[in-house]
């Protein structure tokens, strides 16, 4: 397989989907094609062959099935999250050796004037991204699934007092604890995951009165916790 081509276009692909973060009732049929562009760059790293006509039709026709996948409210994060791995499933065929994909040649040019090196410390940087991509959105997708399964809504969906923009900040606070945990985990840093995690608690810590909440949000933080954690176990060898 083709590793650096294999993360490059997943790692556009994640980056594309970031646009869904906040996108609670789907996204617009204008936006999800706003968003199939930026994984189109992919192609321009590949010598053109049969693997770059199929990433093509790939990329193109994908968006056409999310706008239909992102209709229905009730099925969205599980929709999101068969998406992510039709991606990866598709993605990994395309640069797998039947279709023999091939980096665009002066980009190999690049690698070998340079040095192997070079070509070894752009796929860390790659997996370390894609680490870094995955936990910021797709394993809220994760999430937010496993919480609708186990029949748990949002509380900032089912307690009127907590403002759209209180609920989102609370995204934006889960999305950075995740980045910090998949960091220190890769870095080796453990001790300093229960510092975050405290933090967390005392900045919290008079909201807790109210049981349903602090179950709600203990819940959510040690499920988020874990994800980041076995993310970042996964990728770490590789890195």
């Amino acid at each position: 397989m083709n590793l650096l081509l294999f993360f490059v276009t997943l790692n556009l692909i994640l980056l594309s989907r970031l646009s869904l973060t906040f996108k609670d009732k789907g996204a617009s049929a204008g936006s999800i094609l706003k968003m199939a562009s930026l994984p189109l760059l992919s192609l321009l790293f590949m010598e053109v062959n049969m693997a770059w006509v199929i990433l093509l039709i790939y990329l193109l026709l994908y968006p056409v099935a999310m706008i239909y996948m992102e209709r229905s409210a009730d099925t969205l994060y599980r929709n999101r999250l068969i998406g992510l791995l039709v991606h990866i499933i598709a993605v990994g065929l395309i640069f797998s050796p039947l279709l023999n994909a091939e980096m665009d040649r002066s980009i190999v040019d690049f690698f070998f004037e340079s040095g192997p090196y070079v070509a070894d410390s752009a796929l860390s940087l790659l997996i370390l991204l894609f680490g870094g991509l995955m936990v910021m959105n797709e394993m809220n997708i994760v999430l937010r699934y496993s919480l609708k399964l186990l029949k748990l809504d949002p509380i900032g969906k089912t307690d009127e007092t907590i403002t759209d923009q209180q609920y989102n900040t609370g995204r934006v606070i889960g999305m950075l604890e995740r980045i910090f945990i998949y960091l220190f985990t890769i870095a080796g840093q453990y001790a300093a995951i229960g510092f975050i995690l405290t933090a967390k608690g005392v900045v919290r810590y008079k909201e807790f009165e109210n049981r349903t909440f602090a179950e709600y949000v203990l819940i959510g933080t040690l499920l988020s916790a874990l994800l980041a954690l076995l993310t970042a176990l996964m990728l770490k060898g590789f890195i």
